[in-house]
């Protein structure tokens, strides 16, 4: 047979393209395939798959383990004990930063507020020297309480009117809490007034409402519409949605982009939440130029702020700088889903724990029993004042078995070791808040495989792993030394392993907001109603993940005391 001239010289090259694409496919393969740390448990299985998986922790018994949170990525490391946690939080932040990815999550939506930046950050410190004394105890009791109270009063208000039309039959809680929160949160950050109360509106929606109107569904709970919310408070709920659907991605910023750009409703709350911003400084400064220059508001703070900065580097105040904008808005969305997270969760442990709620009702009788004896609501300074240690314990109780974060991230920032295994930099660690030595019996751990700081200054107690798993308030009293407290049961916060809210310098920034507003709204929930007890099908358990790990269902059940 002929063969044309250099016909068969064409077949050899072909052949070995063929080859070489496949030997450098099956290379690729290998290299995209999970790498693991040396000597630090994980699931065989993760090894041989490029998307990884998730370890069983409790099978390995093991307080680090290793597993591939997204493909093409280096293994994070998982930390299952509350005393390696606590000193990485609080006393190695020179190896251990915020990561990459929780910056990521928040970047493309609050680029300028401190939670999207690293402690190295040349923005850093100046953002939190712009935000510093709105956690002080002068700033939450005289500034911040008073509004928490006035919307608590709202919510109790309206659960009253809600009461009487139900006559004792369940609703559901869930967005009351959400809109409570969100009122909190607002007349915190900007000192708004009623006309934009999400509470007051549903308040006036129920006024020509009847009983006979009601709906019923087929799990017994009476059935609300909810009014129309205004628009600024839907854009701030979208965003905040849109917030937590960054969580479940694998590429958070890009994802942010594609639906800023792709999804109109999305780019309109941004620009309706951009515009609210902008008129509340306007209307602040206005209040300025009239004489009126008290602080009503986080955004009162920070506006002096920028004033004392400005005339101290002779320059003039940028109050619209996107750096003002972020931080005002990053307080309203972290402070608003965290409490209102944490509050419905400790609604339902009232329901749930009818001795615990009997106890906290009689503990508040007899702390504020001038109130009681005048049949009247304990005052905002005796809320937020008098000391009552089995309230203080119930709130931390709920935190402890149902905290709305489950996980705190960190990345390493240099080569380090933790629990005697050798940590690259770049890699991620989660430590769990409601898992072993929270939730679970501990595991047991050599002193020699513990930092040297970790051994010389852990300072808290441990749970009693006959128990950890249970709902029992009682676990965070102790008897008092007579110092002081007449020998009478005390609180003590150091009681046992407790990190709902992280630790350190880059803990949860509105930390002391959120307990604040949690203590003064359950108190006075508890003060005014009876949570009954409510069916398995009403009072489940099942999460759903967000921005925080909030209950799927809050129902209530109430009867107004007198």
């Amino acid at each position: 047979m002929y063969i044309l001239p250099g016909k068969e010289q064409g077949v050899l090259p072909i052949s070995s393209l063929l080859i070489l694409t496949i030997v450098l496919l099956y290379l690729g393969y290998r290299w995209a395939l999970p790498r693991p740390i040396a000597g630090i448990p994980y699931d065989e299985s993760a090894s041989r798959t490029i998307f990884g998986n998730l370890p069983e922790i409790r099978a390995h018994k093991s307080p680090i383990t290793q597993f591939w949170a997204r493909p093409f990525k280096k293994p994070s490391i998982i930390i299952s004990d509350f005393q390696e946690s606590q000193d990485l939080l609080l006393r190695r932040t020179k190896e251990f930063d915020r990561s990459q990815r929780s910056v990521d999550f928040f970047s493309g939506i609050v680029s300028n507020h401190h939670i999207a930046m690293r402690s190295s950050d040349p923005r850093f410190k100046g953002n939190k020297e712009l935000v510093k004394d709105l956690m002080t105890p002068a700033f939450l009791n005289e500034v911040s309480a008073p509004e928490i109270y006035a919307k608590a009063i709202s919510l109790v208000e309206l659960w009253t009117v809600k009461t009487q039309l139900t006559d004792g039959r369940p609703f559901d809680a869930n967005q009351d809490i959400v809109d409570a929160a969100i009122d909190i949160i607002n007349a915190a950050s900007f000192g708004i007034d009623d006309d934009m109360s999400v509470l007051r509106h549903q308040l006036d929606s129920l006024a020509s409402i009847s009983d006979a109107e009601l709906p019923v569904g087929a799990d017994g709970a009476v059935e609300f519409t909810h009014p129309p919310d205004v628009p600024e408070i839907a854009a701030i709920n979208e965003i905040g949605n849109h917030i937590g659907s960054q969580f479940k991605s694998m590429v958070p910023k890009l994802s942010h982009y594609y639906n800023l750009f792709t999804n109109p409703s999305i780019l309109n709350a941004f620009k309706v939440k951009d515009k609210f911003i902008y008129n509340e400084i306007e209307k602040a400064l206005a209040r300025y130029r009239s004489g009126n220059d008290a602080t009503r508001s986080a955004m009162d703070h920070i506006l002096q702020r920028e004033m004392s900065a400005a005339k101290k580097a002779g320059r003039q105040p940028v109050f619209h700088s996107e750096r003002i904008h972020d931080e005002l808005f990053g307080y309203i969305v972290a402070g608003h889903d965290t409490s209102s997270t944490a509050l419905r969760w400790m609604i339902k442990w009232l329901a749930d724990s009818q001795p615990s709620q009997q106890r906290l009702r009689a503990a508040l009788r007899a702390a504020y029993a001038g109130a009681a004896d005048e049949k009247r609501q304990p005052s905002v300074t005796e809320l937020a004042k008098t000391p009552v240690p089995y309230l203080d314990a119930f709130l931390e109780e709920c935190l402890r078995v149902t905290g709305p974060l489950p996980i705190t991230q960190r990345e390493a920032t240099v080569d380090t070791v933790l629990l005697g295994h050798r940590i690259p930099r770049g890699t991620e660690v989660y430590m769990v808040t409601q898992g072993p030595g929270f939730l679970k019996p501990g595991i047991a751990i050599p002193d020699g495989a513990r930092s040297e700081t970790s051994r010389a200054k852990h300072t808290h107690g441990h749970w009693d792993p006959r128990d950890v798993a249970d709902f029992r308030p009682e676990r965070w009293l102790k008897a008092g030394d007579g110092d002081g407290d007449g020998g009478r049961e005390v609180y003590d916060p150091q009681a046992g392993p407790m990190m709902s809210f992280s630790l350190g310098p880059r803990g949860c920034f509105g930390r002391r907001l959120a307990y604040l507003e949690t203590r003064l709204v359950l108190a006075l929930l508890v003060w005014n109603f009876e949570f009954r007890k409510l069916s398995d099908e009403l009072s489940s358990h099942a999460v759903v993940d967000s921005i925080t790990s909030a209950p799927q269902k809050c129902f209530v059940a109430l009867t107004k005391l007198s």
